[in-house]
């Protein structure tokens, strides 16, 4: 089981940590999940606890004056496939982040709130297929990316975001 996470400047194995473009009417990267050489990470639709589909991420982001990123902050997720240009987006779009703004990461992570810190992942955009997928594989040779549209910049020497470990399975290739 592969730890996804970045937690006041320190991250895992497989992510990157990259800053947002603030202020522009375009998502732009702040993580990246990076596999090991041979091999892949699978993010997965649906986890025991709760009731809802989606892949459970808890998150803090603050901006250098350790405010919270505005409320209106847009999240998704995007997939560059090997050899390609172009992301595609994976996930619905959470247009709004109030619930992960006005509760600490364990409460986020409470039995009863953790349907309301799912992510559903979607099929990409140019697939044949369209809804709810129930995974995603994240090979070594991929990016896959969280995303954010926003008026501030995320810090992360002050900033947390964690995918739950019960999502997500590695493999080798």
């Amino acid at each position: 089981m592969a730890d996804i996470y970045i937690s006041n400047g320190s991250e895992s194995d497989i992510v990157v940590q990259h800053t947002n473009a603030a202020g522009i009417e375009r998502a732009t990267p702040i993580l990246e999940i990076d596999p090991e050489r041979g091999t892949f990470v699978r993010l997965l639709n649906r986890v025991a606890r709760g009731e809802e589909i989606g892949i459970p991420v808890y998150f803090k982001l603050r901006d250098s004056n350790g405010d919270p990123l505005p409320t209106n902050t847009l999240v998704k997720f995007e997939l560059e496939r090997a050899g390609g240009d172009d992301q595609y987006k994976v996930s619905e779009e959470v247009k709004q982040i109030s619930f992960w703004n006005s509760n600490d990461i364990t409460t986020q992570r409470d039995v009863d709130n953790i349907d309301n810190a799912k992510v559903t992942l979607e099929y990409p955009e140019a697939a044949s297929e369209d809804g709810a997928a129930p995974f995603h594989d994240v090979r070594d040779v991929d990016s896959f990316y969280v995303s954010v549209e926003s008026a501030a910049e995320v810090d992360w020497s002050r900033s947390e975001f964690y995918f739950d470990t019960a999502a997500i399975e590695e493999g080798s290739r």
